[in-house]
This record gives C-alpha cells, sequence and structure tokens, in this order.
C-alpha cells in the first residue's frame, strides 16, 4: 500500500541504508554515483542519510507521473486567476 519506510542492514564492512517509498514494492539501498549500495561505517551515519533522503523526498517538487507539476499548475493559474478574483455564487439546496 502506500507505505513509506527507513531501516538499516547490517552488511560485510558497514550498513546500508535502505528506503522504501510508496511507489516502490520493496526497500532499496542509497546507491552511490557508481549505482551500487553505499556502505556507512556506522548505523547511526546510515540512519542521517535515511533521513536526509526521506525529509528530500518529502520536501521536494510535487511529481505527477513522473513530471513536475509546476508546469501545469502555472498553466491553471494564467487560465483561471490572471490576477482577478473570481466570483462564487452559492445557490441553496
Amino acid at each position: 500500500m502506500n507505505e513509506f519506510a527507513g531501516f538499516t542492514k547490517a552488511v560485510p564492512g558497514g550498513f546500508w541504508a535502505m528506503l522504501r517509498f510508496a511507489r516502490d514494492s520493496h526497500p532499496k539501498p542509497v546507491l552511490t554515483e557508481g549505482e551500487k549500495p553505499h556502505v556507512f561505517p556506522t548505523e547511526l551515519d546510515a540512519l542521517r542519510a535515511i533521513n536526509r533522503h526521506l525529509l528530500s523526498y518529502f520536501n521536494g517538487d510535487y511529481r505527477r507521473d513522473g513530471v513536475r507539476c509546476e508546469a501545469a499548475k502555472a498553466a491553471a493559474e494564467r487560465l483561471f486567476r490572471n490576477g482577478r478574483e473570481i466570483a462564487v455564487e452559492r445557490r441553496s439546496a
């Protein structure tokens, strides 16, 4: 379901920082530039990386099917707002 998770996994030489996002079916390790799992020397370093990556995800750009929503929002604002107030008429039921 829509679950997020972050945990460490002990491996030879240190720890992996494992992240599971709602869009993924299973957790994945934090990768280095060479697309290999980053091995952190201590569990605390791995937990800090988990915290940093989860916060970056939650505070990052909103996306829709891999596309940033900024362009769609700007187009909608141009169409509907255009700097003027929109009058709303309320009708009783």
